[in-house]
């Protein structure tokens, strides 16, 4: 039995919740090298892979199907430039959930409104040269073609460090959605520290 679009949603951030604990927990620990900072890119990479697949998640609850040269793939550079092309526009939005106001309440018929965090986004485009940059981390370096450990890690650590920073705060609240169907996602639940999916018609639960 396939199972429901957030059902498969809620899967993808789970993991994305568990490599973000992995790199938090690397940083905590004090140490601050190139070893470290090649485990951090290895997972960052996944968490936009995992951004893309929650894409083609999204896509398939709206339109029913997956541009055909992004089905399979789990390259999530291949995956947003094929969205892009088909002029496909989906993805996560950062956000955070309250209580309707009184003249929300009023106008809409609602208990719980979702605002957005503009400042928190990021684009396709972004998320492409994000993947691009952590993929280099994740080849031995050629000694006669790049610089020693030392050197790249002195580098680009900083741009690393930015990157999950911006991915962890992209993804800590957000919804998604798709002609009207959508939703919210919390990495880390408020009251209890779960990891939580709402569809958007059932956010009055919240």
């Amino acid at each position: 039995m396939e199972k429901a679009p957030q059902d498969n949603y809620l899967d993808l951030m789970k993991i994305v919740r568990k490599r973000f604990d992995v790199i938090n927990a690397l940083r905590l620990s004090g140490i601050d090298n190139y070893d470290i900072a090649e485990i951090t890119a290895f997972h960052g990479r996944k968490i936009v892979e995992a951004i893309a697949f929650g894409c083609l998640v999204a896509t398939k609850n709206g339109f029913k199907h997956i541009p055909q040269d992004a089905q399979g793939q789990y390259n999530a550079e291949t995956i947003f430039k094929s969205l892009t092309r088909k002029g496909i526009v989906v993805l996560q939005s950062p956000s955070e959930i309250r209580e309707a106001n009184e003249h929300e309440q009023q106008k809409y018929s609602v208990k719980v409104s979702i605002i957005g965090i503009p400042e928190r986004r990021i684009s396709n485009d972004e998320l492409v040269k994000m993947y691009q940059r952590m993929h280099n981390w994740l080849h031995e370096l050629n000694p006669y073609t790049k610089d020693a450990q030392e050197v790249f890690y002195s580098k680009h650590q900083n741009q690393l460090r930015d990157d999950i920073n911006r991915l962890e705060l992209f993804l800590k609240n957000h919804f998604i959605g798709i002609k009207g169907q959508g939703f919210f996602c919390s990495l880390r639940d408020r009251v209890d520290g779960q990891t939580k999916v709402m569809s958007l018609s059932k956010t009055s639960d919240l």
